[in-house]
Protein backbone atom coordinates (compact mmCIF):
# COMPACT_ATOMS: atom_id res chain seq x y z
CA UNK A 1 0.00 0.00 0.00
CA UNK A 2 1.57 3.31 -0.85
CA UNK A 3 0.01 6.16 1.25
CA UNK A 4 -0.39 9.38 -0.27
CA UNK A 5 0.33 12.21 2.22
CA UNK A 6 -0.58 16.02 1.99
CA UNK A 7 1.52 17.96 4.03
CA UNK A 8 0.63 21.39 6.07
CA UNK A 9 2.14 22.22 8.79
CA UNK A 10 1.15 26.14 10.34
CA UNK A 11 3.08 27.77 13.20
CA UNK A 12 0.16 29.83 15.27
CA UNK A 13 2.67 31.22 17.88
CA UNK A 14 6.60 31.46 18.31
CA UNK A 15 8.53 30.59 21.41
CA UNK A 16 10.68 32.40 23.47
CA UNK A 17 14.18 32.34 22.13
CA UNK A 18 14.75 30.68 25.71
CA UNK A 19 13.52 27.59 25.04
CA UNK A 20 14.43 24.99 22.33
CA UNK A 21 12.37 24.54 19.23
CA UNK A 22 13.65 23.31 16.05
CA UNK A 23 13.16 24.77 12.45
CA UNK A 24 9.45 24.08 11.55
CA UNK A 25 10.16 21.95 8.58
CA UNK A 26 12.99 20.14 10.14
CA UNK A 27 10.56 19.02 12.58
CA UNK A 28 7.90 17.99 10.27
CA UNK A 29 10.51 16.10 8.40
CA UNK A 30 10.91 13.85 11.20
CA UNK A 31 7.11 13.23 12.17
CA UNK A 32 6.94 12.56 8.18
CA UNK A 33 9.72 10.19 7.82
CA UNK A 34 7.96 7.87 10.89
CA UNK A 35 5.02 7.89 8.57
CA UNK A 36 6.37 6.37 5.44
CA UNK A 37 8.12 4.05 7.62
CA UNK A 38 4.59 2.53 8.79
CA UNK A 39 2.67 3.35 6.11
CA UNK A 40 0.38 5.43 8.48
CA UNK A 41 -2.89 5.97 6.69
CA UNK A 42 -2.86 9.55 8.23
CA UNK A 43 -2.35 11.46 12.06
CA UNK A 44 -2.26 14.82 13.66
CA UNK A 45 0.23 16.39 15.85
CA UNK A 46 0.44 19.51 17.64
CA UNK A 47 2.74 21.15 20.52
CA UNK A 48 1.06 23.51 22.57
CA UNK A 49 3.08 25.91 24.83
CA UNK A 50 1.91 27.96 27.70
CA UNK A 51 -1.69 27.56 26.60
CA UNK A 52 -1.32 27.92 22.85
CA UNK A 53 -0.76 25.62 19.98
CA UNK A 54 2.41 26.47 18.46
CA UNK A 55 3.07 23.88 15.90
CA UNK A 56 0.72 22.30 14.22
CA UNK A 57 1.05 19.34 11.62
CA UNK A 58 -1.23 17.00 9.93
CA UNK A 59 -0.89 14.46 6.77
CA UNK A 60 -2.59 11.70 5.30
CA UNK A 61 -5.79 10.34 4.64
CA UNK A 62 -8.61 10.72 6.94
CA UNK A 63 -10.18 7.80 4.70
CA UNK A 64 -8.23 5.66 2.25
CA UNK A 65 -11.02 4.93 0.04
CA UNK A 66 -12.01 8.40 -1.00
CA UNK A 67 -8.67 9.61 -0.50
CA UNK A 68 -10.11 12.71 2.06
CA UNK A 69 -7.61 14.20 3.82
CA UNK A 70 -6.62 14.54 7.35
CA UNK A 71 -7.75 17.88 8.26
CA UNK A 72 -6.91 20.20 11.65
CA UNK A 73 -10.47 19.58 13.00
CA UNK A 74 -10.45 15.63 12.50
CA UNK A 75 -11.95 13.52 15.03
CA UNK A 76 -9.65 10.69 16.22
CA UNK A 77 -10.25 7.90 19.00
CA UNK A 78 -7.51 8.68 21.57
CA UNK A 79 -8.43 5.53 23.62
CA UNK A 80 -6.54 5.16 26.88
CA UNK A 81 -5.73 9.10 27.05
CA UNK A 82 -9.30 9.01 28.50
CA UNK A 83 -8.02 7.37 31.66
CA UNK A 84 -5.70 10.67 32.71
CA UNK A 85 -9.08 12.74 32.80
CA UNK A 86 -10.65 9.68 34.90
CA UNK A 87 -7.79 10.43 37.77
CA UNK A 88 -8.45 13.76 37.21
CA UNK A 89 -12.18 13.38 37.83
CA UNK A 90 -11.51 10.42 41.28
CA UNK A 91 -9.29 13.14 42.55
CA UNK A 92 -11.91 15.83 42.19
CA UNK A 93 -14.33 13.37 43.91
CA UNK A 94 -12.06 12.72 46.57
CA UNK A 95 -11.56 16.43 47.19
CA UNK A 96 -15.21 16.90 47.63
CA UNK A 97 -15.46 14.25 49.90
CA UNK A 98 -17.36 11.34 47.74
CA UNK A 99 -14.84 9.19 47.70
CA UNK A 100 -11.31 7.96 48.92
CA UNK A 101 -8.94 6.29 46.43
CA UNK A 102 -8.29 4.08 50.08
CA UNK A 103 -11.52 2.79 49.37
CA UNK A 104 -12.16 -1.12 48.87
CA UNK A 105 -13.15 -1.98 45.24
CA UNK A 106 -15.95 -3.73 46.23
CA UNK A 107 -17.54 -1.03 48.05
CA UNK A 108 -18.89 0.12 44.89
CA UNK A 109 -21.23 -1.57 42.32
CA UNK A 110 -19.65 -4.85 40.38
CA UNK A 111 -20.75 -5.61 36.91
CA UNK A 112 -19.89 -8.97 36.81
CA UNK A 113 -21.34 -8.94 32.93
CA UNK A 114 -18.27 -7.01 32.55
CA UNK A 115 -15.89 -8.06 34.82
CA UNK A 116 -15.82 -11.63 35.64
CA UNK A 117 -15.06 -12.06 39.36
CA UNK A 118 -12.31 -14.79 38.25
CA UNK A 119 -10.28 -11.53 37.21
CA UNK A 120 -10.33 -9.94 40.84
CA UNK A 121 -7.96 -11.81 42.56
CA UNK A 122 -8.06 -9.99 46.18
CA UNK A 123 -11.38 -8.66 47.87
CA UNK A 124 -8.70 -6.27 49.60
CA UNK A 125 -8.00 -4.20 46.32
CA UNK A 126 -8.71 -0.44 46.43
CA UNK A 127 -9.71 2.15 43.69
CA UNK A 128 -6.41 3.77 44.21
CA UNK A 129 -4.88 0.40 42.87
CA UNK A 130 -6.71 -0.10 40.24
CA UNK A 131 -5.97 3.43 39.47
CA UNK A 132 -2.04 2.86 39.53
CA UNK A 133 -2.29 -0.19 37.33
CA UNK A 134 -1.34 -2.02 40.47
CA UNK A 135 -4.83 -4.39 41.27
CA UNK A 136 -2.95 -7.94 39.99
CA UNK A 137 -0.97 -9.78 41.67
CA UNK A 138 0.31 -8.28 45.29
CA UNK A 139 -2.51 -5.57 45.18
CA UNK A 140 -0.60 -1.77 45.59
CA UNK A 141 2.34 -3.58 44.64
CA UNK A 142 2.65 -4.91 41.99
CA UNK A 143 2.89 -2.86 38.67
CA UNK A 144 1.32 -4.43 35.47
CA UNK A 145 -0.79 -2.00 32.51
CA UNK A 146 -3.86 -3.47 32.29
CA UNK A 147 -6.06 -1.28 30.00
CA UNK A 148 -9.01 -3.13 30.54
CA UNK A 149 -9.28 -3.16 34.57
CA UNK A 150 -9.06 0.03 34.14
CA UNK A 151 -13.16 0.03 33.73
CA UNK A 152 -13.69 -1.75 37.17
CA UNK A 153 -13.60 1.67 38.52
CA UNK A 154 -17.09 2.39 36.72
CA UNK A 155 -18.66 1.07 39.71
CA UNK A 156 -17.66 4.58 41.50
CA UNK A 157 -19.31 6.67 38.42
CA UNK A 158 -22.26 4.37 38.87
CA UNK A 159 -22.68 5.05 42.43
CA UNK A 160 -22.01 8.81 42.10
CA UNK A 161 -24.39 8.70 38.89
CA UNK A 162 -26.96 7.21 40.19
CA UNK A 163 -27.46 5.53 36.90
CA UNK A 164 -25.88 2.55 35.41
CA UNK A 165 -22.55 2.27 33.26
CA UNK A 166 -21.20 3.24 30.54
CA UNK A 167 -23.64 6.25 30.42
CA UNK A 168 -22.40 7.09 34.43
CA UNK A 169 -18.93 8.10 33.40
CA UNK A 170 -20.38 10.15 30.37
CA UNK A 171 -22.10 12.17 32.57
CA UNK A 172 -19.72 13.09 34.72
CA UNK A 173 -16.88 12.93 31.63
CA UNK A 174 -19.10 15.56 30.38
CA UNK A 175 -20.09 17.82 33.56
CA UNK A 176 -16.21 18.10 35.02
CA UNK A 177 -13.99 17.99 32.15
CA UNK A 178 -16.00 18.75 28.91
CA UNK A 179 -17.80 21.06 29.04
CA UNK A 180 -16.25 23.22 31.67
CA UNK A 181 -12.78 23.33 29.01
CA UNK A 182 -15.39 24.19 26.34
CA UNK A 183 -14.25 20.64 24.31
CA UNK A 184 -17.32 20.36 22.04
CA UNK A 185 -15.66 18.80 19.50
CA UNK A 186 -14.96 15.89 21.50
CA UNK A 187 -17.50 12.55 21.40
CA UNK A 188 -17.99 9.95 24.63
CA UNK A 189 -18.47 7.34 22.19
CA UNK A 190 -18.93 7.20 18.52
CA UNK A 191 -22.74 8.46 18.21
CA UNK A 192 -23.49 8.25 14.42
CA UNK A 193 -26.37 10.77 14.81
CA UNK A 194 -23.89 13.25 15.77
CA UNK A 195 -22.86 16.21 13.65
CA UNK A 196 -19.38 15.01 14.71
CA UNK A 197 -19.66 11.96 13.08
CA UNK A 198 -18.60 13.52 9.88
CA UNK A 199 -15.54 14.47 10.82
CA UNK A 200 -14.30 11.13 12.59
CA UNK A 201 -11.63 9.27 10.83
CA UNK A 202 -11.83 6.00 9.27
CA UNK A 203 -9.85 3.90 11.63
CA UNK A 204 -6.86 1.25 10.14
CA UNK A 205 -5.65 -1.75 11.76
CA UNK A 206 -2.51 -3.44 10.80
CA UNK A 207 -2.20 -6.89 9.66
CA UNK A 208 0.98 -9.29 9.25
CA UNK A 209 1.46 -9.74 5.59
CA UNK A 210 4.88 -10.94 3.84
CA UNK A 211 3.97 -8.45 1.18
CA UNK A 212 4.04 -5.03 2.60
CA UNK A 213 2.01 -3.17 4.86
CA UNK A 214 -1.73 -4.38 5.04
CA UNK A 215 -4.31 -2.06 6.87
CA UNK A 216 -7.81 -3.40 7.33
CA UNK A 217 -10.63 -0.79 8.13
CA UNK A 218 -12.13 -1.14 11.59
CA UNK A 219 -15.32 0.03 12.34
CA UNK A 220 -16.47 2.22 15.79
CA UNK A 221 -18.19 -0.57 17.61
CA UNK A 222 -18.46 1.56 20.71
CA UNK A 223 -20.85 4.28 21.39
CA UNK A 224 -19.92 5.67 24.85
CA UNK A 225 -16.92 6.32 26.96
CA UNK A 226 -15.58 4.42 29.70
CA UNK A 227 -13.03 4.80 32.66
CA UNK A 228 -10.18 3.45 30.67
CA UNK A 229 -11.17 4.30 26.90
CA UNK A 230 -13.86 5.60 24.24
CA UNK A 231 -13.53 9.44 23.94
CA UNK A 232 -13.14 10.71 20.20
CA UNK A 233 -11.89 13.84 19.99
CA UNK A 234 -9.47 16.60 18.13
CA UNK A 235 -6.22 18.40 18.39
CA UNK A 236 -7.44 21.79 19.29
CA UNK A 237 -10.14 20.01 22.10
CA UNK A 238 -7.03 18.27 23.48
CA UNK A 239 -5.10 21.80 23.34
CA UNK A 240 -7.43 23.05 25.66
CA UNK A 241 -6.92 20.28 27.65
CA UNK A 242 -3.09 20.91 27.78
CA UNK A 243 -4.01 24.15 28.47
CA UNK A 244 -5.99 23.54 31.57
CA UNK A 245 -3.65 21.66 33.31
CA UNK A 246 -0.99 24.03 32.59
CA UNK A 247 -2.83 26.68 34.44
CA UNK A 248 -4.39 24.24 37.26
CA UNK A 249 -8.44 25.00 36.19
CA UNK A 250 -9.41 21.40 36.84
CA UNK A 251 -7.67 20.45 39.74
CA UNK A 252 -5.03 21.84 42.35
CA UNK A 253 -1.39 21.89 41.66
CA UNK A 254 -0.92 19.78 45.55
CA UNK A 255 -3.48 17.27 43.87
CA UNK A 256 -1.78 17.04 40.10
CA UNK A 257 1.28 16.26 41.86
CA UNK A 258 -0.16 13.49 43.89
CA UNK A 259 -1.52 11.40 40.67
CA UNK A 260 1.42 12.42 38.69
CA UNK A 261 3.76 10.65 42.00
CA UNK A 262 4.92 7.36 40.99
CA UNK A 263 3.51 4.80 43.03
CA UNK A 264 5.75 2.38 45.22
CA UNK A 265 8.56 2.83 42.87
CA UNK A 266 6.90 2.01 39.96
CA UNK A 267 6.39 4.25 37.02
CA UNK A 268 2.79 4.76 37.14
CA UNK A 269 0.68 7.67 39.28
CA UNK A 270 -3.22 7.35 39.30
CA UNK A 271 -3.96 7.70 35.75
CA UNK A 272 -0.56 8.80 34.43
CA UNK A 273 2.81 7.57 34.03
CA UNK A 274 5.80 9.88 35.31
CA UNK A 275 9.74 9.41 34.27
CA UNK A 276 12.58 11.82 33.83
CA UNK A 277 14.83 11.63 31.20
CA UNK A 278 17.80 13.82 30.40
CA UNK A 279 16.97 15.34 33.87
CA UNK A 280 13.32 16.52 32.73
CA UNK A 281 9.99 15.74 34.06
CA UNK A 282 7.82 13.66 31.58
CA UNK A 283 3.98 13.13 32.79
CA UNK A 284 2.21 11.28 29.98
CA UNK A 285 -0.90 8.37 29.01
CA UNK A 286 -1.24 6.94 25.84
CA UNK A 287 -3.77 5.22 23.42
CA UNK A 288 -3.72 1.70 21.76
CA UNK A 289 -6.63 1.20 20.32
CA UNK A 290 -7.61 -1.89 17.95
CA UNK A 291 -7.54 0.49 14.99
CA UNK A 292 -6.26 4.14 16.75
CA UNK A 293 -2.97 5.31 18.12
CA UNK A 294 -2.27 8.89 20.69
CA UNK A 295 -0.11 10.59 22.50
CA UNK A 296 -0.26 13.41 24.84
CA UNK A 297 3.17 14.36 26.61
CA UNK A 298 3.58 17.05 28.90
CA UNK A 299 6.50 18.60 30.07
CA UNK A 300 5.37 20.29 33.04
CA UNK A 301 8.30 22.62 33.94
CA UNK A 302 8.04 24.21 30.46
CA UNK A 303 4.50 23.85 30.18
CA UNK A 304 5.02 22.34 27.21
CA UNK A 305 2.90 19.23 25.77
CA UNK A 306 2.90 17.00 22.78
CA UNK A 307 -0.48 16.04 21.47
CA UNK A 308 -0.22 12.86 18.66
CA UNK A 309 -3.28 11.56 17.31
CA UNK A 310 -3.16 8.72 14.21
CA UNK A 311 -5.94 6.79 12.76
CA UNK A 312 -4.13 3.14 12.73
CA UNK A 313 -2.68 1.16 15.56
CA UNK A 314 0.78 1.07 14.25
CA UNK A 315 2.92 4.03 16.19
CA UNK A 316 1.66 2.52 19.51
CA UNK A 317 2.05 -1.18 18.47
CA UNK A 318 5.69 -0.50 17.21
CA UNK A 319 6.25 1.17 20.79
CA UNK A 320 5.29 -0.81 23.56
CA UNK A 321 4.28 1.98 25.96
CA UNK A 322 3.01 -0.13 28.75
CA UNK A 323 6.47 -0.71 30.34
CA UNK A 324 7.01 2.83 30.72
CA UNK A 325 9.31 4.83 28.52
CA UNK A 326 7.64 7.24 26.49
CA UNK A 327 11.05 7.77 23.99
CA UNK A 328 10.52 4.60 22.56
CA UNK A 329 7.47 5.77 20.89
CA UNK A 330 8.65 7.49 18.02
CA UNK A 331 6.85 10.64 17.43
CA UNK A 332 7.07 11.12 21.17
CA UNK A 333 11.44 10.98 21.01
CA UNK A 334 11.28 13.00 17.67
CA UNK A 335 9.25 15.53 19.86
CA UNK A 336 11.54 15.39 23.01
CA UNK A 337 14.43 15.21 20.96
CA UNK A 338 13.47 18.37 18.99
CA UNK A 339 12.34 20.69 21.61
CA UNK A 340 13.34 19.61 24.66
CA UNK A 341 16.70 18.67 24.33
CA UNK A 342 17.36 20.45 21.31
CA UNK A 343 18.70 17.71 18.90
CA UNK A 344 18.71 17.23 15.46
CA UNK A 345 17.87 13.94 13.47
CA UNK A 346 19.82 10.89 11.88
CA UNK A 347 19.53 10.59 8.38
CA UNK A 348 18.89 6.98 8.90
CA UNK A 349 17.65 6.63 4.96
CA UNK A 350 21.29 6.50 4.54
CA UNK A 351 23.72 3.45 4.03
CA UNK A 352 25.00 1.73 7.17
CA UNK A 353 28.28 2.79 6.59
CA UNK A 354 27.35 6.40 6.58
CA UNK A 355 24.82 5.79 9.56
CA UNK A 356 27.67 4.68 11.45
CA UNK A 357 29.93 7.33 10.69
CA UNK A 358 27.61 10.00 11.20
CA UNK A 359 26.69 8.56 14.61
CA UNK A 360 30.76 8.29 15.79
CA UNK A 361 32.37 5.47 18.28
CA UNK A 362 30.65 7.89 21.29
CA UNK A 363 27.11 9.17 20.54
CA UNK A 364 25.15 11.57 22.48
CA UNK A 365 22.42 10.05 24.54
CA UNK A 366 19.90 11.03 22.67
CA UNK A 367 21.35 9.75 19.34
CA UNK A 368 21.77 5.93 21.11
CA UNK A 369 17.87 6.69 21.68
CA UNK A 370 17.40 7.50 18.15
CA UNK A 371 19.54 4.69 17.23
CA UNK A 372 17.48 2.21 19.41
CA UNK A 373 14.55 3.30 18.12
CA UNK A 374 15.25 3.18 14.72
CA UNK A 375 16.04 -0.64 15.25
CA UNK A 376 13.13 -1.35 16.90
CA UNK A 377 11.29 0.08 13.84
CA UNK A 378 13.07 -1.81 11.19
CA UNK A 379 12.37 -4.94 13.58
CA UNK A 380 8.87 -4.33 13.54
CA UNK A 381 8.26 -3.59 10.31
CA UNK A 382 9.87 -6.96 9.75
CA UNK A 383 7.39 -8.68 11.81
CA UNK A 384 4.69 -6.58 9.89
CA UNK A 385 5.87 -6.97 5.78
CA UNK A 386 8.85 -9.09 5.75
CA UNK A 387 10.73 -6.21 5.06
CA UNK A 388 13.35 -4.45 6.95
CA UNK A 389 14.72 -7.84 8.89
CA UNK A 390 18.44 -7.45 7.46
CA UNK A 391 18.41 -3.56 8.40
CA UNK A 392 17.01 -3.86 12.18
CA UNK A 393 20.07 -6.54 12.53
CA UNK A 394 22.74 -4.36 11.49
CA UNK A 395 21.21 -1.58 13.28
CA UNK A 396 21.17 -3.87 16.36
CA UNK A 397 24.70 -4.75 15.89
CA UNK A 398 25.76 -1.32 14.92
CA UNK A 399 24.43 -0.66 18.80
CA UNK A 400 26.24 -3.05 20.45
CA UNK A 401 29.22 -1.44 18.90
CA UNK A 402 28.68 2.04 20.04
CA UNK A 403 26.57 1.64 23.55
CA UNK A 404 27.24 -1.63 24.95
CA UNK A 405 26.55 -0.75 28.18
CA UNK A 406 22.67 -0.77 26.93
CA UNK A 407 23.21 -4.32 27.01
CA UNK A 408 24.16 -4.03 30.95
CA UNK A 409 20.80 -3.13 32.68
CA UNK A 410 17.73 -4.57 32.50
CA UNK A 411 16.08 -2.37 29.88
CA UNK A 412 12.71 -4.46 28.49
CA UNK A 413 13.00 -2.34 25.36
CA UNK A 414 16.38 -4.19 24.59
CA UNK A 415 15.10 -7.28 25.07
CA UNK A 416 11.45 -6.72 23.04
CA UNK A 417 14.56 -6.08 19.92
CA UNK A 418 16.55 -8.65 20.68
CA UNK A 419 13.22 -11.08 20.70
CA UNK A 420 13.13 -10.18 17.10
CA UNK A 421 16.73 -10.06 15.79
CA UNK A 422 19.20 -12.26 16.20
CA UNK A 423 22.80 -12.75 14.88
CA UNK A 424 26.05 -14.18 16.25
CA UNK A 425 27.49 -11.10 17.26
CA UNK A 426 24.15 -10.25 19.71
CA UNK A 427 24.22 -13.78 21.48
CA UNK A 428 26.44 -13.22 24.16
CA UNK A 429 24.89 -9.50 24.09
CA UNK A 430 21.75 -11.22 24.46
CA UNK A 431 22.47 -13.89 27.70
CA UNK A 432 24.59 -10.60 29.12
CA UNK A 433 21.39 -8.60 29.09
CA UNK A 434 19.12 -11.90 30.45
CA UNK A 435 21.73 -12.24 33.55
CA UNK A 436 20.89 -8.56 34.62
CA UNK A 437 17.16 -9.48 34.79
CA UNK A 438 16.14 -10.58 38.93
CA UNK A 439 13.44 -12.68 37.79
CA UNK A 440 12.38 -13.83 41.16
CA UNK A 441 11.85 -10.52 42.13
CA UNK A 442 10.80 -9.01 38.40
CA UNK A 443 6.98 -9.46 38.56
CA UNK A 444 6.90 -7.88 34.92
CA UNK A 445 5.49 -10.85 32.55
CA UNK A 446 7.04 -9.63 29.44
CA UNK A 447 10.65 -10.78 31.08
CA UNK A 448 10.08 -14.34 30.86
CA UNK A 449 7.98 -14.02 27.99
CA UNK A 450 10.69 -11.78 25.74
CA UNK A 451 13.52 -13.55 27.30
CA UNK A 452 11.60 -16.97 26.03
CA UNK A 453 11.85 -16.02 22.74
CA UNK A 454 15.44 -14.50 22.48
CA UNK A 455 16.65 -17.78 23.92
CA UNK A 456 14.43 -19.71 21.35
CA UNK A 457 16.08 -17.32 18.23
CA UNK A 458 19.40 -18.24 20.35
CA UNK A 459 18.12 -22.09 19.48
CA UNK A 460 18.26 -22.73 23.13
CA UNK A 461 14.50 -24.49 23.59
CA UNK A 462 15.37 -25.61 26.75
CA UNK A 463 16.32 -22.44 28.23
CA UNK A 464 13.11 -20.73 26.49
CA UNK A 465 10.45 -23.24 28.55
CA UNK A 466 12.35 -23.08 31.97
CA UNK A 467 11.35 -19.07 31.64
CA UNK A 468 7.87 -19.47 30.13
CA UNK A 469 7.45 -21.97 33.24
CA UNK A 470 7.97 -19.53 35.46
CA UNK A 471 5.40 -17.01 33.92
CA UNK A 472 2.92 -19.70 33.58
CA UNK A 473 3.38 -20.89 36.93
CA UNK A 474 3.85 -17.85 39.01
CA UNK A 475 0.50 -16.63 40.69
CA UNK A 476 -0.61 -13.66 39.92
CA UNK A 477 -1.65 -11.36 36.18
CA UNK A 478 -3.87 -14.44 35.20
CA UNK A 479 -5.87 -12.49 33.27
CA UNK A 480 -2.66 -11.48 31.21
CA UNK A 481 -2.11 -12.30 27.73
CA UNK A 482 1.34 -12.71 27.99
CA UNK A 483 0.76 -15.50 30.65
CA UNK A 484 -1.70 -17.28 28.53
CA UNK A 485 1.09 -16.87 25.85
CA UNK A 486 3.64 -18.78 27.92
CA UNK A 487 1.21 -21.55 29.60
CA UNK A 488 0.42 -22.43 25.70
CA UNK A 489 3.70 -22.60 24.15
CA UNK A 490 4.91 -24.47 27.41
CA UNK A 491 2.26 -27.09 27.31
CA UNK A 492 1.87 -27.55 23.60
CA UNK A 493 5.86 -28.29 23.71
CA UNK A 494 5.40 -30.57 26.73
CA UNK A 495 2.92 -32.67 24.78
CA UNK A 496 4.81 -32.96 21.72
CA UNK A 497 7.24 -34.19 24.16
CA UNK A 498 5.03 -36.63 25.92
CA UNK A 499 4.73 -35.22 29.36
CA UNK A 500 0.46 -35.15 28.14
CA UNK A 501 -1.00 -34.56 31.38
CA UNK A 502 1.00 -31.45 32.34
CA UNK A 503 0.81 -30.20 29.06
CA UNK A 504 -2.58 -30.54 29.00
CA UNK A 505 -2.87 -28.47 32.77
CA UNK A 506 -1.05 -25.82 31.19
CA UNK A 507 -2.83 -25.98 27.94
CA UNK A 508 -5.66 -25.65 30.45
CA UNK A 509 -4.51 -22.52 32.43
CA UNK A 510 -4.18 -20.91 29.02
CA UNK A 511 -7.80 -21.27 28.06
CA UNK A 512 -8.93 -20.26 31.56
CA UNK A 513 -7.02 -17.43 31.28
CA UNK A 514 -8.78 -16.32 27.92
CA UNK A 515 -12.33 -17.68 29.34
CA UNK A 516 -11.54 -14.53 32.03
CA UNK A 517 -10.85 -12.40 29.73
CA UNK A 518 -13.57 -13.05 27.77
CA UNK A 519 -12.38 -14.08 24.61
CA UNK A 520 -14.60 -17.15 23.94
CA UNK A 521 -12.93 -17.76 20.26
CA UNK A 522 -9.96 -18.38 21.80
CA UNK A 523 -10.67 -20.36 24.98
CA UNK A 524 -12.51 -22.52 22.07
CA UNK A 525 -9.40 -23.02 20.59
CA UNK A 526 -7.33 -23.91 23.30
CA UNK A 527 -10.04 -26.03 24.17
CA UNK A 528 -9.76 -27.91 21.29
CA UNK A 529 -6.17 -28.29 22.06
CA UNK A 530 -6.67 -29.89 25.05
CA UNK A 531 -9.25 -32.36 23.99
CA UNK A 532 -6.51 -32.99 21.02
CA UNK A 533 -4.15 -34.28 23.42
CA UNK A 534 -4.53 -37.75 23.54
CA UNK A 535 -2.42 -41.08 24.34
Amino acid sequence: MHARFWISAVALAFATPTQAQPSEAAFTARLHRIAVQLQLPGFSAAVVRDGRIVYRHQEGVADRGSGAPVKANSLFGIASVTKSMTGIILSQLEAEGRIRLDDPLLAYPLNTGWHPPEGIGDPNITLGDVLSMSAGGRPGETYFYNGARFNLLSGVFDKISGMESPQSYVVQNRQRILRPLGMTDTMTGYQKDSPLAARAVRRYEAVASATGWNYIERPYDWDAAYPASGLISTIDDLAKYAAALDRNALIGQAAYDRLTTPRNGHPYGFGWFTQSSVGTRLHWVFGYGQAESALFLRVPDKKLTFIFLANADTPSALAQLDYAEVLRQPFGLAFFDGWVAGGEAIDFDRSLAEVARAIGTKPAPMVIEQLLDEALLQAFRARMTGQGGDRAVALAELLARVAPERFARPDVYMLRLLSNVTSPALAPMARQLLARFDLDADRRPVVPLWGGEALQKMGDGAGAMKLYALLCDRDGFDDEPMKAQACERLGTHEIAGGQLEVGRRHLWHSARISRNMNDSVEFRRKLALVADAKR
